[in-house]
């Protein structure tokens, strides 16, 4: 069955692309308006994941006098203009695409990220690797871990979900894959922990972003 892969769809932070940094002084900007504490980024690092709605959540935690609306429209709006500050490729990503490409194998993003962010950071950071779709965060009917999107993904690629893996650093990836009928890999090297990502039925682990090319 993997030599049947033909397709790929990446989560984008904390899988493909180290993001933590410029969310964490989104989210301190956000802090900072109303008058709280900064949050390290080891703090911030475990609120990503689910969409930014929830990361806004998490962070003002026990505050019901913050509203939450206006706390994700600062941090929504700081990270536009910053978005691309400290962003970096994980080791080994590039060569991994460029790989990929070479095999013909058909690549895609989906992430909880909102889409005017995704569209724009992906436009920038993969511009010479040909996507054949790019998915964020539209609603929270279709957020990670439902399933449709990523089955939309499949379609665009004119594949089946058992031709697809789904690579992510969370359990809230390995759950879309289960949810799809996808292949479920887990990158060790994000936001969440090994024994997250196995508890969440990965099927695979890899450790370095070549060990991906083990698997097809």
């Amino acid at each position: 069955m993997m030599k049947a892969i033909k397709g790929l769809i990446f989560d984008l932070d904390g899988t493909l692309a180290d993001t933590l940094a410029d969310i964490a002084d989104a989210v301190n900007a956000g802090l900072e308006a109303f008058g709280l504490p900064r949050r390290s980024n080891e703090d911030v690092r475990a609120w990503i994941g689910e969409g930014m709605p929830l990361l806004c959540q998490r962070a003002i935690a026990g505050r019901e006098d913050i509203p939450l609306d206006e706390m994700i429209a600062v941090v929504r709006e700081h990270y536009r203009v910053n978005r691309l500050n400290k962003v970096k490729l994980y080791p080994g990503v590039p060569e991994l695409l460029d790989e990929l490409v070479r095999r013909n194998v058909l690549l895609a993003i989906l992430t909880n990220k909102p889409h005017e962010h995704t569209e724009a950071m992906c436009a920038v950071l993969f511009a010479r690797w040909p996507l054949v779709a790019v998915e964020g965060y539209r609603q929270e009917a279709f957020r990670k871990p439902d399933p449709r999107v990523a089955l939309r993904l499949v379609e665009k690629m004119g594949l089946t979900p058992g031709q697809v893996m789904l690579v992510g650093d969370s359990s809230t990836d390995m759950h879309t894959a289960k949810n799809a009928g996808l292949t479920a890999v887990g990158a060790t090297w994000g936001y969440r922990a090994r024994r997250e990502l196995i508890d969440a039925g990965a099927k695979h682990l890899i450790d370095r972003a070549d060990e991906l090319l083990a698997l097809l």
